[in-house]
C-alpha cells in the first residue's frame, strides 16, 4: 500500500511537471514569435505588417477597457487576469481545462490510494488543481515582473534622452523599444502603437501597468497621469522616476542580502522533515506504513502536512522584505 501511494505521488508530480513544462514551452514559442514581430515593427516603423497592426489594435482595445476588465468577476474573470499577468496567451477555457486535468488526477489518486470518501476527494481535488495552477502562474508572473523591473530605469533614461533630443513621443517610445529587449521591448512598443492610434500616453502606460502588475509600472502610470493633468516637465519627471527606481532596486538588493541567512535557514528547515522521512523510508519502509494503511494515520499525516505547510509559509513570509 505504501509503495502504491509513493508510485501515485511520483506519477502525479511527473504529470504536473510535464504540464508545467508544456505550458512554459508553449508560452516561450508564442513569446518568441511576438518578439520577432515586435523587432520587425521596431526596425521598420513605417512598414508594420498587418498581423502586427492587428495584434497592437487588440492590445489597444484591451488597454482602453482596462477598467471593465478589472471589474469583471467570477472564476473566468479572475483566471483571465492571472493568465494575462503571467504573460500567457492561453485563454481562460484552456486554463480551466488544465485545472480540470489536475483535479481529476488528484481525485483518482485520493480515491484509489488513500480511500478518501467521494465528497472529500472531490473538494480536495478541486482545491489542489486550482492551487497548482495558481502556483505556476505566480512563478511566471514574478519572473515577468522581475525582468521588466530590472530593465525599467534604463528604459526611462532612454525615453527622457529621446524627448530631450526633440523626438516626438511616439518616436521616443520606439527608441526605447529599439534599445531594450524581452518584456520591456514588447510593452513599450505596444505603448508606442497605442499612442499612435490616438490613446493618451498616461492611458497607454496605465494599460502596461495593468498587464505587468508591478508597483514600478504603476508609479510611471500615476506620475505621467498627474503630469498630464497638472502640467510640468515630462523629461524631468521621467529622469526623477528613473533615479527613484534605481534607489529602490538598490534598497531591495540590500534587504535581500541582509535577509539571506534567514532565507537559507528557511530552506534547510523546510527540507529537513522530507529528508528525514526519506531516510526512514529507505532504512525501514514498514515504519511509515501506519500513516498510509491506518485511517487514523492518514488523518495525522494530513494534519502534519498542513501544519508543516503553514510553518514553511510563515518562515518564507518572515524572510521576505517588501521594498
Amino acid at each position: 500500500m505504501l509503495m502504491s501511494a509513493l508510485l501515485f505521488l511520483l506519477i502525479f508530480v511527473a504529470c504536473v511537471a510535464v504540464s508545467t513544462f508544456a505550458l512554459m514551452m508553449y508560452d516561450r514559442t508564442n513569446r518568441g514569435r511576438r518578439g520577432r514581430l515586435m523587432r520587425a515593427a521596431a526596425a521598420h516603423p513605417g512598414a508594420t505588417s498587418a498581423q502586427v497592426r492587428q495584434r497592437l489594435a487588440e492590445s489597444a482595445s484591451e488597454a482602453a477597457s482596462a477598467v471593465l476588465k478589472r471589474e469583471k468577476s467570477g472564476v473566468i474573470g479572475v483566471l483571465e487576469q492571472r493568465l494575462r499577468a503571467a504573460g500567457l496567451s492561453l485563454s481562460a477555457p484552456a486554463g480551466l481545462l488544465l485545472v480540470l486535468f489536475l483535479s481529476v488526477l488528484s481525485f483518482l489518486g485520493l480515491m484509489v490510494f488513500a480511500a478518501v470518501p467521494v465528497m472529500w476527494s472531490a473538494l480536495i481535488a478541486i482545491g489542489a488543481g486550482w492551487m497548482l495552477l495558481n502556483v505556476v502562474l505566480d512563478i511566471l508572473r514574478l519572473r515577468r515582473v522581475r525582468q521588466f523591473t530590472e530593465a525599467l530605469p534604463d528604459c526611462l533614461d532612454v525615453f527622457a534622452r529621446g524627448l530631450r533630443a526633440g523626438q516626438p513621443l511616439g518616436e521616443a517610445l520606439g527608441l526605447v523599444a529599439n534599445h531594450s529587449k524581452g518584456i520591456a521591448q514588447e510593452e513599450f512598443l505596444r505603448c508606442r502603437e497605442e499612442y499612435r492610434m490616438g490613446m493618451a500616453l498616461d492611458e497607454a502606460l496605465s494599460g502596461m501597468a495593468d498587464r505587468i502588475t508591478s508597483p514600478e509600472a504603476r508609479f510611471i502610470a500615476v506620475a505621467t497621469g498627474l503630469q498630464a493633468e497638472t502640467g510640468g516637465n515630462l523629461i524631468e519627471t521621467l529622469e526623477n522616476l528613473a533615479m527613484l527606481l534605481r534607489d529602490r532596486r538598490k534598497l531591495r538588493k540590500k534587504a535581500a542580502a541582509l535577509s539571506a541567512e534567514t532565507r537559507v535557514s528557511a530552506v534547510i528547515l523546510s527540507g529537513l522533515p522530507f529528508a528525514v522521512g526519506g531516510v526512514i523510508f529507505f532504512m525501514n519502509p514498514n515504519y511509515l506504513s501506519p500513516l498510509i494503511e491506518d485511517p487514523r494515520g492518514r488523518i495525522l499525516g494530513i494534519l502534519g502536512l498542513l501544519s508543516l505547510s503553514l510553518g514553511i509559509a510563515s518562515m518564507y513570509k518572515l524572510s521576505r522584505i517588501d521594498v
